[in-house]
C-alpha cells in the first residue's frame, strides 16, 4: 500500500503546532465541562446542608491534570502496551498499530472522559485483528487478567473515535525494509564505501537490535503523528548504527540518491532534508527513552479517575433531570387531555345530538 495516498498520511500526520492546537481545544472543552460539574456538585452539597439546618461546608475542588500530565500518563500506558505485546507474543507491527490507535484516539478525546487503561486494551485487541495476529477477547483478557465485558463494550466506541480508520504504517516495517535492502546491497557488493563491506555480522546484528529499541522509544512520543514512517525508520536505523559504532553516512547517501532519482529532484536537497528530519526525530527519541515513574503515573491517574467520576455523575444527574422533565411533560399533556374530555358539550354539540 502506497503511504502517500493512504489515510494514515492524509488524516494522521500533523505539524507540531496543529497537534498542540487540537489537544488544547479538546482539553479546554473538557475542563469547562468539569468546572460546570464541580459547580453543580457544590450547589447540591450546599442545598443538602441547608435542608439539615447546618452551616454549609465548603466542598473540595479537584484540579484536573494538565496537558503535560496527560502526556505523562499516556506514555506510561504506552509502555504497558509494549509489555502486554511481549506477554502475548505479538510481533512489532501489532505493538506499533496498538500504540498508533491509542495516540490517535486521544488527540480529540479526553482521558478525563475515557479511561486510558480500558481504551488501551481495546486498541490492543483491534491491532491484533488488523495485523492478522488475532487472539480472542476471552483468551486475551484471561492472559492479561482484564475484564472481557469492558473490552467488548469499549471496542465499538474506540472504532468510532478513530473514524473506523485502522490504517497504520509503522517505523518498524520501514526499518525492516532498510535492513533488507542493506543486506541485498552488501551481497551484491553495491555500496561505494569499503568500510560498509567490513561490517561484521555481529555488528549488523547489534545495529539491528539497537535500531528496533530506538523505534520502540519513538512509539512512546508524538513522532509517529508528525513524521512519516520512512523517516522514523531511517532515524532509528542511524541510532542503531551509532550504538554499534558503525558508520552510517554512506548508507544515508545511498538512500538519498535512490529517493532523489525516484522523485526527480536533487540528491543534495533530499540528503539535507533527511538529515534535518533525523535530527528532529532524534530529540523525540531522547524523550521516548526516558522512563516514566510508576509512582508519578499513579498520582496522575488517581486525579484523572476522580475527574472521570465527577463527569459521569454530572451526566447521570442531567440525564435524570431530562427524564423527569419529559415524564412531567407527558403527565401534563395527559391531564390536559383528560380535563378537555370532561368539559360539558358545547351548544353546537347538543344540537347535533338532538
Amino acid at each position: 500500500m502506497n503511504f502517500q495516498t493512504s489515510s494514515h498520511c492524509q488524516r494522521w500526520l500533523f505539524t507540531p503546532e496543529a497537534l498542540a492546537h487540537e489537544r488544547e481545544e479538546r482539553h479546554r472543552r473538557t475542563t469547562e465541562a468539569l468546572s460546570q460539574a464541580q459547580e453543580q456538585r457544590l450547589d447540591r452539597h450546599a442545598a443538602a446542608q441547608d435542608n439539615t439546618g447546618q452551616p454549609a461546608k465548603k466542598g473540595k475542588r479537584i484540579r484536573p491534570p494538565s496537558l503535560a500530565e496527560e502526556a505523562v500518563l499516556l506514555k506510561y500506558y504506552k509502555t504497558k502496551v509494549q509489555d502486554m505485546c511481549r506477554a502475548l507474543g505479538y510481533p512489532c507491527k501489532v505493538q506499533a498499530a496498538a500504540i498508533a490507535f491509542l495516540s490517535r484516539f486521544y488527540i480529540r478525546h479526553s482521558p478525563l472522559e475515557h479511561d486510558i487503561k480500558d481504551t488501551m486494551l481495546a486498541c490492543l485487541y483491534l491491532a491484533g485483528k488488523v495485523e492478522e495476529h488475532y487472539i480472542g477477547a476471552e483468551e486475551m483478557c484471561r492472559r492479561l487478567q482484564q475484564k472481557e465485558e469492558t473490552l467488548l463494550n469499549l471496542e465499538p466506541q474506540v472504532l468510532q473515535g478513530l473514524g473506523f480508520d485502522l490504517i497504520a504504517h509503522s517505523a518498524h516495517s520501514a526499518l525492516a525494509g532498510f535492513f533488507m535492502e542493506l543486506k541485498g546491497e552488501k551481497q551484491e557488493d553495491a555500496t561505494s564505501d569499503p568500510a560498509d563491506q567490513e561490517m561484521t555480522e555481529q555488528q549488523l546484528s547489534d545495529a539491528r537490535r539497537a535500531a528496533r529499541a530506538a523505534a520502540d522509544a519513538l512509539l512512546l512520543t508524538d513522532a509517529p503523528l508528525v513524521f512519516p514512517p520512512g523517516q522514523l525508520g531511517l532515524a532509528a536505523m542511524r541510532s542503531g548504527f551509532n550504538k554499534a559504532k558503525v558508520s552510517f553516512s554512506s548508507i544515508l547517501t545511498h538512500i538519498a540518491r535512490k529517493a532523489a532519482a525516484s522523485a526527480g529532484t536533487s540528491q543534495d536537497m533530499v540528503l539535507g532534508e533527511l538529515k534535518a528530519a533525523i535530527s528532529s526525530i532524534d530529540m523525540f527519541g531522547a524523550e521516548g527513552s526516558q522512563a516514566v515513574s510508576s509512582e508519578e503515573a499513579k498520582k496522575i491517574d488517581r486525579r484523572m479517575k476522580a475527574c472521570q467520576g465527577m463527569l459521569v455523575k454530572s451526566a447521570a444527574c442531567l440525564e435524570k433531570q431530562s427524564s423527569f422533565a419529559e415524564q412531567q411533560h407527558s403527565q401534563d399533556e395527559a391531564a390536559t387531555k383528560g380535563a378537555a374530555a370532561m368539559e360539558p358539550p358545547t351548544k353546537r354539540q347538543k344540537i347535533v345530538e338532538m
